[in-house]
């Protein structure tokens, strides 16, 4: 090998004319940096060490891809990890012989299939396509730092409930990796501080309540808004509803059997009056039909969108800020407002814990009148009686 040396500038590696044998050459300032230059013009940076007793130079970049300062930091690195007995070569191959993020998404995704609802699968993979795997898709599990799950959470703090479930999600396939053996380091998600979240408790008061089953009533019978009743009604999650079938229905019974839901658990849930009164209805019509809502359009055979109606209804209730799922809270707000413990509108709405209800428990201003007025109207006529 030549011994030519001088202080690496990016000018001076530029200017280097290629002759026609291999050169090297050698940084003044960071002496193991070595650029190679081949006959052909190529210039490449390699770190220049002794290991085992034979040479050994790793490349670290071409020239056109990294600056003379990037290149000396970069060989100050890879020499720490020579030092520490670490041959970088055997890391490099390690590190492409590991599958990327997205190979691995793909067989979490395989594995979780079947464990998890519809919804929440059609979920990860928009969450995934859409935002994560444009930054972790190429990486390998390896390279994935706790600082890159911090960028990317910060990437969305003008939404920073769906911030915290790209994390969470991210936190999750780690989990899985690390259980499975696949990935022997510390979960990255762990060094994420997730945003500050509070439930969303609205539920449609007393006067919404009244303009919302005035609204419903003027639209014509149809599919969508059959189901939307049945929310109301049940207070079940929307992707449960709109794939219900006739054969998990005990109408006799007034029991509706729902199979693997949110909570990975077959569920039973008790059916009100006007629930089993509303599926005799829609039964008499649609007696061959597999499922209770079907669609002749959607390649599930179920109804898939009710936007439509659910936006015709808001505007003619003139209710803004109500999300379909809110129905689900009306019911659990309503059931304690008439005396409901919390533990019977846990099972109602199938939460897994009595924290996930205890949020209902904290009423609005209009049901705290009516058990004020129930209250002293009792303490009243309580002192009435005692004064005659």
């Amino acid at each position: 090998m030549s011994n030519k040396s001088f202080r690496f500038t990016d000018k001076a590696v530029r200017d280097i004319k290629p002759t026609t044998k291999r050169e090297y050459y050698h940084d003044t300032i960071q002496t193991d940096l070595l650029l190679q230059v081949t006959p052909n013009g190529a210039k490449t940076y390699y770190l220049y060490k002794r290991m085992d007793g034979q040479p050994v130079r790793y490349k670290l970049a071409r020239v056109a891809d990294m600056s003379v300062k990037k290149a000396r930091e970069e060989a100050v690195k890879i020499r720490a990890m020579v030092m520490s007995g670490t041959n970088p070569q055997k890391t490099r191959k390690d590190l492409r012989a590991e599958d990327t993020m997205e190979q691995m998404f793909q067989k979490f995704m395989a594995e979780k299939k079947t464990r998890i609802s519809v919804s929440t699968y059609e979920e990860y993979k928009r969450m995934w396509k859409k935002d994560i795997k444009p930054i972790l898709g190429n990486k390998t599990l390896s390279q994935i730092s706790g600082d890159t799950i911090k960028r990317l959470h910060k990437k969305f703090d003008y939404k920073p409930y769906y911030a915290n479930r790209c994390v969470v999600f991210i936190k999750g396939m780690f989990n899985y990796f690390i259980k499975e053996g696949t990935y022997k380091g510390v979960n990255p998600a762990l060094a994420v501080k997730l945003n500050k979240e509070e439930a969303r408790v609205r539920y449609l008061e007393h006067a919404e309540l009244e303009r919302f089953f005035k609204a419903l009533n003027e639209i014509e019978f149809s599919v969508s808004r059959d189901a939307i009743l049945m929310l109301l009604f049940t207070g079940v999650r929307k992707s449960n509803v709109l794939c219900m079938k006739w054969n998990e229905v005990d109408l006799d019974a007034k029991i509706w059997l729902i199979p693997q839901t949110k909570t990975g658990k077959n569920l039973t849930i008790a059916l009100a009056d006007s629930a089993v009164d509303l599926l005799n209805r829609i039964k008499a019509n649609n007696s061959d039909e597999k499922y209770v809502f079907p669609s002749a359009t959607s390649k599930s055979g179920h109804l898939e969108d009710i936007k439509r109606v659910w936006a015709t209804i808001k505007k003619k209730a003139n209710i803004t800020n109500l999300h379909i799922h809110d129905l689900r809270h009306t019911l659990a707000t309503y059931m304690i407002a008439q005396g409901a413990s919390p533990f019977v509108v846990q099972r109602a709405l199938t939460h897994k814990s009595i924290k996930s209800t205890q949020v209902y428990v904290n009423l609005g201003v209009e049901h705290l009148r009516d058990k004020l007025n129930e209250t002293v109207n009792t303490l009243q006529r309580i002192g009435k009686r005692k004064g005659k």
